[in-house]
């Protein structure tokens, strides 16, 4: 009786076991939109269908910024980490590296929330070279990428005409290297009585990370 009980005991165990050896790890990097309530919500999303959830975001950050060419950059105006239960949230923090974090985390999935500094350039175009540089890590890396576009805004800096810009950068290049691009200008609407003009306020903010959610999940579930 006993034999069976530790039988069945270890059935448990190699069944849980091989349940969280199929969930997978993901890695997210990001600017001040997923600083806020958006990547709060991806979080806490992907955190039910995952083995391990990093976040980070890096305030200003471009992709230039995480390739770190010049050594660790400072944030401009914030950085947040969560993983798992260790969160920090500081004003002043060097942003990692995508090449150090790609090979600590050896992540399933990687998840790049970077466009609206891109925009806020004079010419979007130049940033093409950073780009294809973060893809090509990913891809080396064996990660399955996702890119999050910029949203839409309301600037005289990140204008409609520099998103746009942005926005078929981004789709052209995500294209080459089977990135999966999901296009936030076509699921976000900037508040036209918002003074702000670039961030969005904490409920638009929460809803515009539900849908991208909502995308992710399927990405990563295969639906």
């Amino acid at each position: 009786m006993k034999k069976i009980k530790l039988l069945l005991l270890l059935l448990v165990l190699i069944s849980i076991k091989s349940r969280a050896e199929d969930k997978p790890s993901v890695l997210f990097i990001g600017d001040s939109h997923s600083y806020g309530k958006m990547g709060v919500v991806i979080e806490k999303k992907l955190s039910e269908i995952a083995s391990r959830v990093v976040m980070e975001s890096s305030c200003g950050s471009t992709p230039s910024t995480w390739l770190g060419k010049t050594g660790y950059e400072k944030t401009v105006c914030g950085f947040w980490l969560k993983d798992g239960k260790e969160e920090t949230r500081s004003n002043k923090h060097k942003t990692p590296k995508l090449a150090d974090e790609l090979e600590r985390i050896k992540p399933q999935f990687t998840i790049i929330e970077l466009g609206t500094n891109i925009a806020a350039a004079a010419k979007p175009e130049n940033h093409a070279g950073s780009i294809r540089a973060v893809l090509e890590a990913i891809k080396a890396a064996k990660s399955q990428c996702i890119w999050i576009g910029p949203p839409d805004a309301h600037s005289k800096i990140v204008t409609n005409e520099k998103l746009q810009r942005t926005n078929e950068l981004l789709k052209n290049l995500t294209a080459e290297f089977d990135c999966h691009y999901i296009d936030s200008l076509a699921i976000t609407q900037f508040p036209a009585d918002s003074k702000e003009g670039i961030h969005y306020p904490p409920k638009l903010s929460l809803e515009w990370g539900e849908k991208l959610s909502v995308e992710i999940l399927d990405l990563i579930e295969g639906k």
